[in-house]
């Protein structure tokens, strides 16, 4: 099995790696090829690359952010200490000598291109590699190399010069890295043969069937479904990385129910795929975050078909647009269909394990058989969400004020699943109000009412509870309700009316666009996040003085930085399915 790590064979080159651009040698030709995957050899099993940070370098360096860090206490007291004054006579250090700021050295080193790749090395773990930079501004990259070419002079004798192809020089520290520059581009490799390769790609002169990572068969596939123009991108080789670790990436049956359940069908789709492959891409209020590896769900078979959602059929849809909407999840799965095959799917010793969660909720619905009866009663899609909730029912609010929360159930079979449910949450209250007394409440007194048509059935109190500082388990009066083909369990009567408002209306929008056979949606919304906090600002502030030791002024300022930064994002959405080519997960955060 490969493992990526650092070996004290390797600690030269991730030394040089820091200070690639401080190397000074020839500068007498052309620029590479800007698209560095034509000049990095064939058969990586890892390839990652960076393209134009300079940009984004130059915003963090004048963000409020970093402003800001010069005041921070926690920052202040870094600097005061034995690491953090050693750290900042290191920063002098390399300024003096190189005669520009970090920042500028960033710019440069990132400015332009930036690749890592690594290959598998028979008989070691520990993986060789290339390292190349291209960078954008060839005058600060001369500037740096002349400041630095004194300090060779000081450990030539480890040195050794040697002339590779298209008449590059080549030096080799101790012969273990070897490092390789022309005018706007350096290489550093661990092996020799690596280097050498590498430097026959950039003069084009490749002969004898030499190949690029750009002629492999699974890098051009990753090229195809999520293109080659990102700022960073990163390539994984399945198809080698699993001969590494015995023929699969892993077990066939997986050990933990919920992994199985959550991301089983993804976990086969990829042993079966060529690559691995991620890409982050950003402007100025918009990062997307995209993993992919290739393969339809339809080539597992039934295995694995409940964990995906279906060609040409419902999926996970959007969550619904209830006022002041928090954010929550929807996971779409054939969740009957998946227990069914648990045998197929799981290894056996975590078996026995549903027998006893079967036994346990036999007692809480007699009769009822979770495999044949309450499984296949239900749908596909179990939305989770959250949202701000009022307090009429109280006298007062509780000290720690919690958002509304709320489970949703697709029905297959509504009378059949209505009654498993209603039960269900009845028995829950029961056993909720036998400890009662240990909470500091009065029990509560199941009732109902008639909503838009819809009968709810909620716990209320018989007498309002007063105060202005009430146990936090004034938040939770529960209620449910069966809309149509959905079941709502919440934990707030308001909360369960708007859901009855959105889902009794099927012209109501929801709050985000239907994606493509979804199987996977997580959001968060900023704002609504916000004023949940800041209802809460003076808990927030008070733990960060009793149990941080921080200033009253220090707490407030570290909760007022929490609020703005919560509030500066509109909506972060998590997403998984499959697409024509393959299968993406994709993180997207929008901000203001």
């Amino acid at each position: 099995m490969l493992r990526f790590a650092n070996s004290s064979c390797h600690r030269p080159l991730l030394a040089i790696v820091c200070c690639l651009v401080t190397l000074g040698m020839l500068s007498n030709a052309a620029a590479a090829d800007a698209d560095l995957a034509k000049a990095t050899p064939s058969g990586a099993i890892f390839f990652a690359e960076i393209s134009g940070l300079d940009s984004w370098i130059d915003k963090l360096q004048n963000s409020p952010l970093v402003a800001s860090l010069s005041l921070n206490p926690q920052v202040q007291a870094f600097y005061a200490s034995p690491q953090g004054r050693k750290a900042d006579a290191g920063r002098k250090l390399i300024e003096n000598q190189l005669g520009m700021d970090l920042w500028s050295l960033a710019k440069t080193a990132f400015g332009g291109k930036v690749s890592v790749a690594l290959y598998p090395h028979e008989g070691r773990q520990q993986p060789d590699a290339v390292i190349a930079v291209q960078v954008k501004d060839v005058a600060s990259l001369n500037k740096i190399r002349d400041r630095v070419t004194p300090l060779l002079t000081l450990i030539e004798e480890q040195i050794s010069h040697s002339v590779g192809p298209g008449r590059v020089t080549i030096r080799s520290i101790d012969g273990k890295v070897f490092i390789a520059e022309r005018d706007d581009w350096i290489v550093a490799a661990s092996t020799s043969d690596l280097m050498n390769r590498t430097l026959t790609l950039r003069a084009g002169s490749a002969a004898d069937g030499m190949k690029s990572l750009a002629d492999d068969t699974p890098y051009t596939a990753m090229v195809k479904q999520l293109g080659s123009q990102h700022l960073v991108r990163s390539y994984v080789n399945l198809e080698l990385l699993a001969s590494a670790m015995g023929g699969r990436l892993g077990p066939e049956k997986l050990d933990n129910p919920g992994v199985s359940l959550l991301m089983g069908g993804l976990y086969e789709l990829a042993n079966r795929s060529p690559f691995f492959g991620s890409t982050l891409d950003l402007d100025s209020q918009r990062l997307v975050f995209a993993h992919s590896i290739a393969g339809k769900p339809e080539s597992l078979g039934e295995k694995y078909a409940s964990l995906f959602a279906a060609e040409g059929k419902p999926d996970a849809g959007s969550l619904p647009n209830v006022p002041g909407l928090i954010g929550g999840w929807i996971l779409h799965r054939d969740f009957a269909a998946w227990y069914k095959r648990r045998e197929e799917l799981l290894d056996a010793k975590v078996l026995p394990e549903f027998d006893k969660f079967e036994a346990g909720l036999a007692n809480l619905l007699p009769g009822k058989d979770y495999g044949t009866d309450i499984l296949p009663s239900l749908g596909s899609n179990l939305t989770f969400l959250a949202a701000p909730q009022n307090y009429s029912h109280l006298n007062g609010k509780p000290g720690l004020q919690l958002p509304g929360f709320a489970l949703v159930w697709d029905l297959a079979k509504p009378a059949e699943a209505e009654q498993t449910l209603n039960l269900l949450f009845q028995t829950v209250a029961m056993i909720s109000n036998l400890e009662a007394g240990q909470q500091g409440r009065q029990p509560w007194v199941l009732s109902s009412e008639s909503y838009k048509n819809v009968q709810i059935q909620f716990g209320k109190y018989g007498q309002t509870p007063k105060g202005d500082r009430l146990p936090i388990v004034f938040n939770f009066m529960p209620a449910a309700a069966r809309i149509g083909d959905k079941f709502v369990m919440a934990s707030s009567i308001d909360l369960c009316k708007h859901l009855v408002d959105v889902y009794s209306n099927p012209t109501t929008k929801t709050a985000t666009a239907k994606p493509t056979r979804n199987d996977f949606l997580f959001e968060l919304t900023g704002e609504s996040l916000a004023g949940i906090l800041e209802a809460n600002r003076s808990l927030l502030e008070a733990r960060s003085v009793a149990q941080d030791g921080k200033t009253s002024d220090q707490a407030q300022s570290d909760v007022t930085t929490l609020l703005q930064l919560v509030r500066a994002v509109r909506i972060l959405r998590l997403t998984s399915g499959a697409e024509a080519d393959g299968y993406r997960v994709q993180l997207e955060a929008v901000w203001k």
